[in-house]
């Protein structure tokens, strides 16, 4: 009965282990001083917040491991703050996706906002006070074998703590792989260029995305930038405004979902085969019993 209930544990273990095996995958960059130090590298976060994919950026490709960050209420302004990153002590400008944390659209702190499977994170920092880092955001609308690149430069107004932003026209696109020029963004901060070998785009010294679409990264064009509207002409008539379009539900297999699936089928599998293990333990120690008992 023991062998058996000893193999009932080894099967539930055998599946947490294959469960656990499903890791959320997200990319981050890592920028100090204008210098490119980690670009769009995976990485899988034990907590899916901002905050835990920079502790694992930092544990996989900073020396001192997790020691070079830190974070916490800081008492001056009595909120959540990095203090530390890449072993600086300063705050850094951390940008998921296509804005800064803190701006309208990612209001949240680093260690409360959430991510998903195939987030961009960059995060941005400076060791001189006197030269403070660039927040520079990044998308990669892919199509066929090209992708175009669009960058944004954040800037924080420290008198009332809110973001504006512009196209960061004229900037470098690298490889950061080699390090060859890819060319330069135009005055709306985009450039569409071939897909690089290594599947990696950068904003030279300061920001890098997957160019493959397996990040913030679109397929297929459905997150072009929209044209600027053209101007109305007085003697035609106005077509009405249509409504947006509902976005269709995402049925896919993601690794959340596939996750889930594994612990509920484990579950429902084993709970079954446990009790009827369980059921024919029971009878073979009755049996054995009552044949003790005849023969004594």
């Amino acid at each position: 009965m023991k062998k058996v209930f000893v193999l009932v544990i080894a099967i539930i273990l055998a599946l947490t282990t294959v469960a656990l095996a499903e890791e959320t995958t997200v990319y981050v960059t890592v920028s100090v001083d204008g210098q490119l130090v980690v670009a769009a590298q995976p990485v899988s976060p034990a907590e899916m917040t901002v905050e835990g994919a920079l502790k694992a950026a930092h544990a996989a490709f900073y020396p001192g491991g997790e020691s070079g960050y830190e974070s916490g209420i800081d008492p001056m302004w009595n909120m959540f703050l990095i203090s530390k990153a890449w072993g600086i002590n300063a705050t850094p400008f951390v940008i998921l996706n296509d804005a800064p944390l803190g701006a309208p659209s990612n209001p949240g702190t680093a260690d409360v906002t959430p991510i998903k499977a195939g987030d961009n994170i960059i995060m941005s920092v400076s060791s001189d006070p006197t030269v403070p880092a660039l927040a520079i955001s990044l998308t990669a609308l892919v199509e066929d074998d090209t992708v175009t690149v669009r960058a944004t430069n954040w800037v924080l107004d420290f008198t009332t703590f809110t973001y504006s932003s512009v196209p960061f026209a004229n900037a470098e696109v690298i490889d950061p792989d080699t390090g060859t020029s890819l060319g330069t963004t135009d005055a709306n901060g985009s450039l569409t260029i071939s897909i690089p070998a290594s599947g990696i785009v950068a904003i030279n010294g300061l920001a890098a995305i997957p160019a493959d679409g397996s990040s913030a990264s679109i397929p297929g064009g459905t997150d072009s930038p929209a044209a600027p509207a053209a101007p109305a002409d007085p003697a035609s008539p106005q077509t009405p405004a249509q409504p947006p379009a509902v976005p269709e539900e995402d049925y896919s297999l993601t690794s959340d979902k596939l996750l889930m699936q594994i612990v509920i089928w484990g579950v429902i599998l084993l709970v079954p085969i446990f009790i009827v293990i369980m059921t024919i333990g029971r009878k073979q120690e009755n049996i054995y019993e009552q044949k003790s008992r005849k023969i004594s």
